[in-house]
């Protein structure tokens, strides 16, 4: 088996601190996606309801555990053990917010190309600036607000 071969079977597991705005209560979705996680802005899908995530800098670390069956104690005389005892999993340094999402419907394709137009006959009047000073630019700017203001 070659090196190359050998890296491609390997896979690593990170764990992920993910912390929804919105109260999410996972029990009422029958199916849960998570749509590029390793993007920018990974995606969240659950049953018809979209959230969108972003990464952000934590200002610690999060920690993970898990409910232990069985703890363990040094001293059964004087250690008492809590009602619920955890053990430690793991760790990360990965956070990602998400907040809900909404989806819009898609345009029609005549009123697509309508706001195309406009944009791009919007961006065609644009002129460069040619100022020879401060003071110049000063006089135009007033001298184009008041004509947009006589407009309205």
């Amino acid at each position: 088996m070659s090196n190359i071969e050998s890296l491609s079977d390997e896979e690593e597991e990170v764990l992920v601190y993910a912390e929804f705005e919105d109260t999410v209560n996972f029990d009422k979705y029958n199916s849960i996606h998570v749509l590029g996680l390793d993007t920018k802005n990974p995606i969240f899908q659950l049953d018809d309801t979209f959230f969108t995530g972003t990464y952000e800098n934590p200002l610690g670390t999060f920690m993970f555990f898990e409910e232990d069956p069985s703890p363990n104690t040094i001293d059964p005389l004087f250690d008492k053990l809590s009602k619920k005892n955890l053990k430690y999993i793991s760790k990360t340094r990965k956070f990602i917010n998400i907040q809900h999402a909404y989806v819009k419907p898609k345009e029609d394709k005549q009123e697509q190309e309508h706001q195309q137009e406009e944009q791009s006959s919007e961006s065609d009047n644009i002129k460069p600036a040619d100022f020879k000073s401060v003071q110049d630019a000063l006089e135009k700017f007033k001298k184009s607000w008041e004509e947009n203001a006589s407009k309205e």
